[in-house]
């Protein structure tokens, strides 16, 4: 049985995946977003939250600016920046992380994601919880056994255990949900809606 109410490990740390290409919107990572490449936002928020940050992707340029803010960085593969489950990612993210519990996995792509929501899967991280994910607020339904929310990934956190036997990639069933009510971006509409929604 887990146990919750006190720290087992401080040894978690964050991750960005941050590929170079994007089909619906070319080059959404490191498009300008008030003024820094989209990435930039979450990986200060990260530099600020965590003793370790890690950023994965397969430009070089991408990389370097991910050291300038403090990062360290993993070289991804060509196979594992097309269709491939995250946790395929994450396994080769964790063959370069030295030794850990544990990490913190945030989207390059939710410029507005709250820091305090990134600290608050951290803490669970750390607490011993296997799998944290973000979710949209709760779709409501007449019969309340319908409630649901549905998972949405902006931030995730898991422990190195539950990631060496992870059961379906495909199908995440994480201990605790956050709720996150930022936006993802993946096409022009929706940066449009970000960027204006901050103004």
């Amino acid at each position: 049985m887990l146990n919750y109410l006190s720290p087992t490990d401080s040894s978690v740390v964050a991750l960005l995946l941050v590929k170079e290409h994007s089909n619906r919107l070319p080059g959404k990572n490191t498009k300008d977003f008030h003024g820094k490449p989209m990435f930039v936002w979450n990986l200060q928020k990260c530099v600020d939250l965590f003793d370790e940050v890690y950023v994965s992707s397969d430009s070089q340029a991408i990389l370097n600016i991910a050291r300038l803010h403090g990062a360290k960085t993993i070289v991804r593969t060509a196979e594992l920046c097309g269709e491939c489950p995250d946790t395929k990612v994450y396994e080769h993210a964790a063959e370069h992380m030295g030794n850990v519990s544990g990490f913190v996995a945030v989207h390059a792509n939710n410029p507005t994601v709250e820091k305090n929501l990134i600290a608050t899967v951290k803490k669970f991280i750390e607490y011993g919880v296997p799998e944290v994910m973000t979710c949209h607020p709760i779709t409501h339904h007449n019969d309340y056994h319908r409630h649901s929310n549905r998972l949405y990934g902006s931030v995730r956190g898991m422990s190195l255990k539950r990631l060496e036997s992870y059961p379906d990639p495909y199908k995440p069933e994480p201990e605790v949900l956050v709720v996150d009510t930022s936006i993802e971006i993946e096409t022009q509409e929706d940066y449009d809606k970000c960027i204006n929604s901050n103004n």
